[in-house]
């Protein structure tokens, strides 16, 4: 009795195995491989401090009728460090350490106050710095990483981790293509957000342009 089931039973118990242990593995796998991309694009973003990059920026607000249109230029000064340099419309230099924010504005007496107060700011300065240092460790402390794409275009989604941070950041995109990056988008949750256009070659934006025009265009370059 025992010997006749016996195959008959393994026969079936191997089946059910197939059925459910290999979807897993190969999801699994597929996870595995995904982490991996995520974590080899951060790391071929690395650049050495100090370093600058020329930006221009789209704000995208219910509060406002156009988006507000900035541009200038990025500096990585090192870990947690950063440097915001307007230079039209305006005149403004935002400079980040650590968590103490200084807004220096032509005509007006510099404003200093914690990075805390500003999570938004907290989530862009926070990404914007581990992908400069190439830290995917140090970046899935505060987000989880996902990729997507290849290496002719790509683009990384960070998703923070903190249910603070999550109250007011959707998500944190940044697009490119092999060690270049184009593009970093800070979406909020009112449906809202700022898209931050890079390189050498960034063009002037119209003040018509629509966020999810504009994020269609990043992930196309």
């Amino acid at each position: 009795m025992l010997s006749t089931g016996s195959p008959i039973v393994t026969a079936r118990g191997v089946a059910l195995l197939a059925v459910v242990v290999v979807p897993l593995v190969l999801a699994a796998s597929s996870a595995a491989g995904a982490a991996l991309d995520a974590r080899r694009i951060v790391a071929s973003l690395a650049r050495d401090a100090p370093s600058s990059i020329a930006f221009t920026e789209a704000r995208f607000s219910a509060l406002l009728r156009e988006p507000l249109i900035v541009s200038g230029t990025l500096g990585y000064l090192g870990p947690g460090s950063l440097e915001r340099r307007v230079t039209s419309p305006y005149t403004e230099t935002t400079t980040i350490r650590g968590e103490s924010v200084r807004i220096e504005r032509e005509g007006e007496s510099p404003r200093t106050f914690g990075l805390k107060r500003a999570p938004e700011l907290q989530g862009f300065v926070s990404a914007f710095a581990g992908l400069l240092a190439g830290d995917a460790t140090e970046l899935e402390q505060d987000f989880t990483l996902s990729a997507s794409g290849d290496a002719a275009g790509w683009q990384l989604e960070l998703a923070p981790k903190e249910a603070r941070a999550r109250r007011r950041i959707r998500s944190v995109l940044v697009s490119g293509h092999a060690s270049e990056p184009r593009c970093f988008a800070v979406l909020d949750t009112q449906g809202g957000g700022s898209v931050i256009l890079v390189g050498p070659t960034v063009e002037p934006l119209d003040s018509g342009v629509g966020l999810d025009s504009l994020l269609a265009r990043c992930r196309a370059e």
